[in-house]
């Protein structure tokens, strides 16, 4: 064997390697998935967050107009949307990092700029945001294209646009679905790095609610004032071996 075969298949084996340990890595990483809005092109969808299926751990909420999805992913747990408690929906928020919606509509757009959760997958997103947790919405068939653009009336586009302006304020990633993998991985590398800030109005509020003990992720930041509030208050800070 010459040396270009040799160092071929060295390469080979190093980057063999180093997918493997990333695809370790991702999984450790949990993110849910929502499908709880129609889509005119579905396997369009399925096709975008199947490489989603191998790399994280994913939970997949799901209404029926779905339901012949989970067929197509066999192994990914899902649950129905419409079957599922809040006390459920809240537990998944938690153990999750990041929330993707890979079909969109305009009720989901202007609801979740207006933060109405009068809707079971609106109430959802906004409990990720209240939780500093990021959402990635795909923008397809809801982001007005060119020839709406230049025939719908200005008061329909300017409506639309500010909804959108609010989600982004909001930090919701409004992406094209091509986009959705390398967002989602940007998206989790940066919410791993993210401190956290605890300040007096944060004990304050938790010694209102009644709370005697605050868990915060380990890299979270705690001010001297708040450190001694919560000793005055017998708040005790946890702090987990998890970052994020």
């Amino acid at each position: 064997m010459d040396v270009k075969a040799k160092v071929k298949i060295l390469v080979q084996q190093v980057v063999e390697a180093y997918i493997k340990e990333q695809l370790k890595i991702n999984k450790n990483q949990s993110i849910a998935i929502l499908l709880g809005y129609q889509s005119p092109n579905p396997s369009e969808i399925l096709k975008a967050i199947t490489p989603l299926l191998v790399h994280y751990d994913v939970t997949i909420l799901l209404t029926k107009e779905w339901l012949p999805v989970p067929e197509q992913i066999g192994g990914t747990t899902y649950l129905r949307l419409e079957d599922t408690s809040q006390v459920d929906l809240m537990e998944i928020v938690e153990k999750t990092s990041l929330l993707v919606v890979p079909a969109a509509s305009y009720r989901l757009l202007s609801k979740l700029a207006l933060t109405m959760d009068d809707e079971a997958g609106v109430w959802l997103a906004i409990q990720y945001q209240l939780l500093g947790k990021p959402i990635v919405i795909a923008n397809n068939y809801v982001e007005p294209n060119v020839y709406q653009q230049i025939h719908a009336p200005y008061s329909v586009q300017e409506r639309l646009q500010s909804y959108i302006r609010q989600i982004r304020t909001d930090q919701v990633n409004w992406i094209p679905l091509s986009k959705l993998n390398q967002n989602i991985a940007d998206q989790l590398q940066a919410f791993e790095a993210k401190k956290s800030l605890i300040l007096e109005k944060h004990i304050e509020h938790a010694q209102r609610d009644g709370l005697t003990e605050i868990s915060l992720p380990q890299k979270s930041q705690v001010t001297p004032a708040a450190k001694d509030l919560a000793r005055e208050y017998n708040i005790q800070i946890k702090q987990s071996s998890k970052g994020g």
